[in-house]
């Protein structure tokens, strides 16, 4: 099972390239990015992992402009639990970019 959050956003533009370019805004929540691909590839996506210590995992993220939201997929390792992972993401997210959103779910998928 794996858990995904949902954020669905304000008209605007791609929140997920808003995040790619904040990387040192990235990296004070403890966080890498490691991969992206935006290359003729609608919506995109990008890779951010975890650096904080005892915190394993990362976060498959993509953008659909059509219905303006941002799609994560947590991808845990070891002994890795998806709530800490999240609520830095969730934490990063409302500090920066709390205007943007209508909603953020969190569910199971």
């Amino acid at each position: 099972m794996q858990t995904a959050v949902q954020v669905i956003c304000k008209p605007g533009p791609s929140l997920r390239t808003l995040i790619a370019n904040q990387n040192r805004k990235l990296e004070a929540y403890e966080f890498a990015l490691v991969a992206e691909k935006t290359n003729r590839r609608n919506p995109g996506w990008m890779k951010i992992k975890s650096n904080g210590p005892g915190i394993w995992g990362a976060l498959n993220i993509s953008w659909d402009p059509g219905t303006g939201t941002l799609t994560c997929r947590v991808v845990n390792r070891r002994a890795g639990t998806p709530n800490r992972i999240i609520g830095r993401f969730v934490d990063f997210l409302l500090c920066y970019h709390s205007k943007r959103i209508k909603l953020i779910s969190i569910f199971q998928v």
